[in-house]
């Protein structure tokens, strides 16, 4: 204990176990508050032009995920997505918040490439 009669290990108050489950948490309670400023809003047709554009579908089985910013309404959150598609210009992207999957495109230059998040 310091001298002010607080415990000097550093892991106190971390959970060693699931050290990772912390900013998922935070991450999720982020999501919902955006969420309710309106819905997931992504790029419009006449930016994406599927039409002239050829669409590239991940297999289920892969893991992509990157980081991007997503707007709810006119609020904007950085998070974890997963990446199911893309174009030459644009990326399909989904995020789950309470069990629902929410799919929208965004342009291919906002999404950082992560690892898988650990489950």
């Amino acid at each position: 204990m310091d001298v002010r009669g607080r415990c000097e290990d550093p892991h106190v108050g971390t959970n060693r176990r699931y050290p990772d489950l912390g900013p998922k948490l935070a991450e999720q309670r982020e999501l919902r508050e955006a969420r309710k400023a309106g819905p997931l809003k992504g790029l419009t047709p006449e930016q994406l032009r599927l039409h002239d554009e050829a669409v590239t579908t991940a297999p289920p089985s892969s893991k992509l995920w990157g980081r991007a910013w997503l707007r709810f309404g006119s609020v904007d959150v950085h998070t974890t997505v997963r990446v199911d598609r893309w174009t030459r210009r644009a990326v399909g992207v989904e995020v789950t918040i309470d069990d629902e999957v929410l799919r929208c495109w965004i342009w291919q230059g906002a999404v950082e490439p992560v690892p898988p998040p650990e489950r």
